[in-house]
């Protein structure tokens, strides 16, 4: 690591100038993210998260260079234990070994974390999108191994939408913020549950993510019974004026899709999507994306690729076990 760089954990008034240096990074990757101050303020008060001590800042004669966190999930019974990484350093000072010295930093962090919890699986997991050959040799050096892969996925939605049939028995509705929160965490909870990668989340953590900045409870569908009123299905959706003003392009986001066990395989999921997809377009939308797990036992992809959604983005997970870890679990 070049001389004279200090690591030292977040502080609050660092946050203009972490703002600043992730955007420099994610131009010239070429990842059509944007991030504000007002976005990052809300992800640093996340429950569960914390930065004071396990988010660290490299900086450089007063310049910060690089920076690496993670949120801490330990699973469920069985359930591993996973560290989400996130990082980023400044194209300048790439390959130059700061990026490995923050990994350490941080596998040095989880292991202290980890004290009291028992020997279950535990690992450190990180992504990069397929184009980020600076973040694949990171991980690579530093002993983590690719495990899965995801599609971003995408389609116009101008013309040509598939049709938006509601199953025999069941209604949609939009969400309501006042009777519906609770219920809806469930859905997801349980949709997801049987999901490779799932860990357990408090409802605080839900709370949180769901009242993050833009947040527009008109763009959440619900599906449920209508002889019981019991909530089978749900297609929360998200458009993100920054990440347009970045894009330049008018793009929805389905955020998540989810089904219940016993209500699968009934048209459910197609139905919520087919609406959401003319929601989106009903409040000004030329496009939608959504993620997929390329490898998802329920056909996702499959389906997605039915109603016109094309592969435009691959991302790969990344694991190093903490201990007694099978690196593909």
């Amino acid at each position: 690591m070049p001389a004279n760089v200090i690591v030292r954990n977040y502080q609050p008034e660092d946050l203009p100038a972490l703002v600043a240096m992730i955007n420099e990074a994610n131009e010239y990757d070429q990842l059509e993210r944007a991030v504000t101050l007002e976005g990052m303020q809300h992800e640093m008060t996340w429950p569960n998260y914390h930065p004071e001590t396990d988010c660290f800042l490299a900086w450089k004669n007063g310049r910060l260079v690089a920076y690496a966190d993670f949120l801490m999930r330990a699973g469920e019974e069985n359930a591993p234990t996973l560290f989400y990484t996130w990082g980023m350093v400044h194209p300048r000072w790439r390959r130059l070994g700061i990026g490995r010295h923050l990994m350490e930093t941080l596998y040095h962090r989880a292991t202290q974390r980890l004290q009291g919890l028992g020997d279950k699986p535990a690992y450190l997991q990180g992504s990069g999108r397929d184009i980020e050959e600076d973040r694949r040799a990171l991980f690579e050096g530093f002993g983590m191994h690719r495990v899965r892969y995801f599609f971003d996925m995408a389609r116009p939605i101008n013309n040509g939408l598939p049709p938006a049939e509601t199953p025999s028995g069941f209604r949609l509705r939009t969400f309501d913020p006042s009777r519906d929160m609770e219920a809806v965490y469930r859905v997801d909870v349980d949709s997801f549950r049987d999901h490779w990668g799932w860990t357990a989340f408090s409802y605080e953590e839900y709370e949180h993510w769901v009242y993050q900045p833009h947040f527009r409870p008109e763009l959440w569908l619900i599906a449920e019974e209508e002889a019981t009123g019991k909530m089978a299905g749900i297609c929360l959706n998200k458009i993100d004026p920054d990440w347009i003003a970045e894009t330049g392009r008018q793009e929805g986001v389905v955020s998540i899709l989810g089904v219940l066990r016993e209500y699968r395989r009934l048209g459910l999921g197609t139905a919520l999507l087919a609406h959401s997809l003319r929601t989106l377009r009903e409040a000004g939308m030329e496009f939608a994306h959504l993620g997929a797990d390329a490898e998802n036992l329920t056909g996702a992809v499959r389906i997605y690729e039915r109603m016109g959604f094309q592969v435009r983005k691959t991302t790969a997970v990344y694991r190093r076990a903490l201990h007694n870890g099978n690196l593909a679990g």
